[in-house]
């Protein structure tokens, strides 16, 4: 049995990393597609993107873990029965269970190192990987002129060249306009020829024009401005492009974020979120007591004396006062259950990912003993479309958890809530083909019974 098993694995193991890897690719692609905007056009170097690449990658193995599973459990028990080895082994006494009996070993340690790689590496991996985006998004664009634009990429000017010579250093027909800080013009300088320098720590842009001129504003009390021309043979200009670079911020402002925290920190927060949350509501409810005792008799009270001007002014303004106190306590209270449903929600990821490898590997296997069709075609057709359910009933429990319609536990396990009964079905199917599993079965007895 033991070259069984082998053969089984070998069988699985190349399926299963090609499908992974690609999976993989196109999930990195999808997701970085929707920050395109951040991180184009601003000269982030290979190193930078190499390292985006990598943090997104890491934090989307988890998610490409079950579609590379399935699609190999699906193929590897497609080409067996396809070439008739599943029937020869069945044949020879050997249970489908046993046969499967390697990829479920397999599908146990690969449920073990996602929740490894959930519990503490994909915090990490999150955490630089968003705080590296929000970096990004922050940064400007790259230092380029372009030649008959206005270049508005350092604060306070904006700059407009004519043309840009072949040595790439000097300019033509130079025009360049500086801001006050409330944005009205402070000096105008042209320049028919000039050249233009970054420095090798790119903190500065040197400009040095030849030949132009310098019109100035000022402005004196009760007077309307007036401008000064001053013509020179060489002015240089150093204009700060620090702020042009890639600054990286403290990875400790995004710490407390529900994708940053490990396992045991997550638990720790949603305690702390959870007795937060309840001094809340010993408050909301201490304060609401106040709004039913009344300082007059009712209306059916007809001994009570009936309360002065003074008083119905009063009791108003307390009222007002409540009112306003009760809404602040209603919205702080709707903020704090969103925020642990978030948290509690991410707590039940960390368990039901890891357990959806185990559930999508036996769902491509026993499908797989099912139609008996190997190659690429029909396991990537399959495959597709039961990733393509995953990974909307995923994002529709997130949602739903989210907005509190769905408990975190419901909208974490949504998606194997769905698949796990096929899953049972289909192990059924395989390992027992039992008739009443059949719809012929069911056709029949239904006839009967007419």
């Amino acid at each position: 049995m033991k070259r069984l098993d082998s053969y089984v694995l070998q069988s699985f193991i190349g399926p299963f990393l090609a499908s992974f890897s690609t999976t993989l690719v196109v999930l990195v692609i999808q997701f970085l597609s929707r920050y395109q905007e951040d991180i184009l056009g601003k000269g982030f170097s290979a190193g930078v993107l190499a390292e985006l690449f990598f943090y997104a990658s890491a934090s989307l193995m988890l998610l490409a873990l079950p579609m590379g599973l399935l699609m190999a459990g699906l193929m590897t028990m497609g080409n067996l029965g396809e070439r008739l080895e599943l029937t020869a082994l069945q044949s020879a006494g050997v249970p489908f269970s046993r046969v499967l009996a390697p990829l479920l070993y397999f599908g146990v340690l690969a449920m073990l190192f996602s929740a490894a790689l959930s519990w503490y590496l994909i915090p990490r991996a999150n955490l630089r990987l968003y705080t590296l985006l929000y970096d990004m998004e922050r940064a400007k664009p790259a230092l380029a002129l372009k030649p008959g634009f206005f270049n508005r990429w350092i604060e306070g000017y904006a700059i407009r060249i004519g043309r840009v010579q072949k040595d790439q250093k000097t300019i033509e027909d130079v025009l360049i306009y500086a801001y006050h800080p409330d944005g009205s013009v402070a000096r105008t300088i042209t320049a028919p020829l000039g050249e233009f320098f970054v420095d090798k720590t790119w903190l500065f842009l040197t400009l040095r024009l030849y030949a132009g001129c310098q019109y100035e504003t000022y402005q004196e009390s009760q007077r309307p401005p007036t401008w000064v021309q001053a013509c020179f043979d060489t002015m240089t200009l150093r204009l700060d492009i620090s702020g042009l670079g890639l600054r990286r911020s403290d990875e400790k402002l995004f710490a407390g974020h529900q994708y940053m925290l490990d396992i045991q920190a997550l638990r720790k927060a949603i305690d702390s979120l959870r007795h937060l949350r309840d001094q809340t509501y010993d408050e909301y409810y201490a304060n609401l007591l106040r709004w039913l005792p009344v300082p007059w008799g009712g209306p059916s009270d007809t001994t009570s004396p009936q309360p002065t001007q003074a008083l119905r002014i009063q009791a108003e303004n307390l009222l007002r006062r409540d009112k306003s106190l009760m809404e602040y306590y209603r919205e702080r209270l709707r903020q704090l259950d969103e925020t642990v449903w978030r948290y509690e929600l991410e707590w039940h990821y960390k368990f039901a990912i890891p357990l959806a490898a185990v559930i999508f590997l036996l769902l491509g296997a026993t499908l797989g003993g099912v139609i008996r069709k190997g190659g690429l075609g029909v396991p990537l057709v399959f495959s597709t479309a039961f990733f393509i359910v995953f990974y909307i009933l995923n994002a529709q429990g997130k949602k739903l958890a989210r907005e509190g319609i769905l408990s975190p536990f419901v909208g974490a396990y949504l998606p194997l809530f769905v698949i796990g009964p096929i899953v049972v079905y289909l192990i059924l199917l395989v390992t027992t083909e039992a008739r009443w599993l059949y719809l012929d079965y069911w056709k029949k007895k239904w006839r009967r019974g007419i």
